[in-house]
């Protein structure tokens, strides 16, 4: 009985254990996101109050056949995937946000608009140097900005953090008359075609790197170890959308579409679609 209702629920899948199965489903009904067997998204203030530990005690088996009662199933594709433009798909929470920002960036006369160096990534059997195959790019949430404004209108400052880089982008002004932004003095950006910092050209900008952040919906991430040797490392450009990120990166693929069975004909094992995503 148990193993039949994680299958129609679309916990228990072939060849999946079922301690995983019990696992994801305890998991997911701590999490507000529903699907119905009608294929309807809808949310709903979690009441499982059990532990995530894989064992299938009373708590839980109530929870399973609450959920048989109400229609529920596992919350593939609650999102859908919504276009920039045409620069790119994000998740459409995601991308709304990302739309709203474009505009607002641009009345303060920088841009963030496209071409984007990445916005939702397609499974692949090769990941590339610098790209992790856990990343939110797959999952839809995470926007590359375009590279090749880079020194034209970009000028990335490093900032350490610790043993971590970020980066701070200045963006030029389109405005240059002094109407929009504001002159930074004593500012370095750094050159990744000969390693250097230089003094941030005289002119006008924004701190493109707050703008983005000021809502607490995107952020920006550590550059990869290895930056200063190749500039791939660097992740100036890479800011990825914050609220209600997922334990497990299967969780985070899901929630777009995609499936179990999906992840693991590209090579994802067990361990991979439980690494945390990112």
């Amino acid at each position: 009985m148990l193993n039949d209702d994680l299958a129609t629920l679309g916990y228990l899948t072939s060849g999946e254990s079922l301690t995983r199965a019990v696992t994801r489903f305890q998991r997911h009904a701590k999490r507000t996101y529903r699907k119905t067997a009608a294929g309807e998204s809808l949310t709903e203030t979690p009441v499982f109050t059990g532990a995530v530990d894989g064992i299938a005690g009373p708590v839980t088996q109530a929870e399973i056949a609450r959920w048989m009662t109400l229609g529920f199933r596992l919350p593939l594709g609650f999102f859908q995937l919504a276009n920039i433009e045409t620069w790119g798909r994000l998740r459409e929470d995601t991308a709304a946000a990302w739309i709203a920002l474009m505009a607002a960036i641009q009345d303060l006369g920088a841009t963030i608009d496209g071409p984007y160096g990445d916005t939702k990534r397609p499974l692949m059997q090769t990941i590339s140097a610098g790209a992790s195959k856990y990343s939110f790019h797959i999952c839809g949430r995470a926007i590359d900005l375009n590279q090749g404004l880079g020194y034209s209108r970009y000028f990335p400052v490093c900032e350490p953090q610790g043993a971590q880089v970020f980066w701070r982008i200045y963006c030029k002004t389109a405005d240059q008359s002094g109407a929009q932004g504001a002159k930074f003095a004593g500012i370095q950006f750094h050159d990744f075609s000969n390693q250097s910092d230089l003094p941030l050209p005289d002119g006008y900008y924004i701190d493109l790197t707050l703008e983005i952040a000021c809502g607490g919906l995107f952020e920006r991430i550590a550059a990869q170890s290895g930056w200063e040797q190749d500039t791939r490392m660097s992740e100036w450009w890479h800011f990825q959308w914050i609220p209600e990120k997922q334990q497990t990166f299967q969780d985070e693929c899901e929630l777009i579409g995609i499936a179990e069975n999906e992840l693991r004909a590209f090579g994802y094992a067990d361990a991979d679609l439980d690494h945390r995503p990112g």
